[in-house]
């Protein structure tokens, strides 16, 4: 037998093999989840999993200067380092209520699928591979990422990266949904905001509109961008915020936006035609508009064929778990500008950001974890660097 063959035969059984953990695990999820961690606020979650490495026997913890949770477990051999790294922050803030509630089936609660339930399984990953009996010749390191969402621009796992003390390998992103989910490689993005704010009465000149209207003329000429399908490049408009009561007309208007295109060329270009349209439309209505770009990510990733992407694909197939081989924005685009292979997978299904409460479902989620398994286990025995 193959050493590709047998390393999958031994994956088959990890979800039974891994049930003792089921209840510790949940409970973790619970824990973690009821910790408030807005972008930047993340100390309490980042103490938590650090208690947990520690509690698990990895031989290195600490907290890096920026406050990610850092841990590393050492191989046999130490000939490679693979690194698993999961962000901590929400999008929620602390004055969000952040009871975690588990039913039957889910456990429901603000960013408990992004990213309480990531979170939870990085800091036990040394118990899911002791359960295993699954010893690594490569070393482990452990990343609980601070300053991910939004204006954090994945600094935490930025700086990381930039700051190793050893050079890393390979890269696993883990999300908490959805199960099966496969992403290597990154479309290039950027983020910004459009404000439009009236200026002060005496310095007001003629043609001065209330700041709503302005931003509507911006959206407008914005929507007139010409946009190729090939390559795919979208213009996003997120979200709007202007105004505090029916009869006052409002000074202040903000839009978010987001471009993604799998050109970096053509997301350039995007940006230099709304940047003119802001200052254009700053000036045509006397009011003072700003374009304030605070996230980008270049196109790239690693190809269909890399041995990594192939490891993947079997483990999961072996598991039975759909493939789902899309894009979703994670740390995964800060391993591929460094020209580290590197995936992002997700532990379960659920659902986020949505009408009804963030939710995860119980049932898939040991599954999901024998598959963060079962691709460590497979890459650090090089069972596909033949191919």
């Amino acid at each position: 037998m193959s050493i590709v063959d047998e390393t999958l035969e031994r994956i088959r059984d990890f979800p039974q093999k891994l049930a003792p953990l089921r209840e510790e695990l949940l409970a973790n999820v619970v824990l973690i989840g009821q910790l408030s961690a807005p972008t930047g606020g993340e100390t309490q979650r980042a103490q938590f999993v650090l208690d947990r490495f520690v509690e698990s026997g990895v031989d290195e913890v600490s907290a890096d200067d920026l406050g990610n949770a850092v841990g590393l477990k050492y191989g046999k051999r130490g000939q490679r380092t693979i690194m698993l790294v999961s962000h901590l922050d929400t999008i929620f803030p602390s004055s969000v209520d952040h009871n975690i509630v588990v039913q039957t089936d889910t456990i429901a609660g603000p960013g408990v699928g992004d990213n309480a339930l990531g979170a939870a399984v990085i800091s036990m990953m040394p118990d899911v591979l002791k359960t295993l009996n699954i010893e690594l010749d490569s070393n482990l390191a452990l990343v609980g990422s601070v300053r991910s969402l939004g204006r954090g621009n994945h600094e935490g796992i930025r700086y990381q990266l930039d700051h190793l003390a050893r050079p890393i390998d390979y890269g696993i992103v883990v999300e908490g949904i959805q199960l099966g989910r496969l992403n290597y490689f990154s479309i290039g993005t950027i983020r910004g905001d459009i404000t439009c704010t009236v200026r002060p009465e005496p310095s007001r000149s003629y043609g001065s509109e209330n700041a709503l209207v302005v931003l509507n003329h911006i959206i407008n000429r914005i929507l007139n961008i010409a946009t190729p399908k090939r390559p795919y490049t979208l213009i996003r408009l997120g979200k709007m915020r202007a105004g505090v009561s029916y009869d006052t007309d409002p000074d202040l208007a903000e839009l978010g936006f987001e471009v993604i295109s799998h050109s970096d060329e053509m997301i350039e270009q995007v940006r230099r035609e709304i940047e003119d349209i802001v200052a254009e439309m700053s000036a045509r209505h006397a009011v003072d508009a700003k374009l304030d770009i605070f996230f980008s990510r270049q196109a790239g990733g690693i190809a269909f064929s890399h041995p990594l992407v192939k490891t993947v694909l079997d483990v999961m197939s072996y598991l039975e778990i759909p493939p789902d081989q899309g894009h979703s924005p994670s740390e995964l685009s800060e391993f591929i500008s460094r020209g580290i292979p590197a995936v992002t997978l997700g532990v379960t299904r659920g659902e986020k950001n949505t009408k009804e409460p963030d939710y995860v479902e119980i049932a898939p989620i040991l599954t999901g974890v024998a598959q963060l398994a079962g691709v460590l286990l497979a890459v650090d025995r090089g069972a596909y660097d033949e191919t």
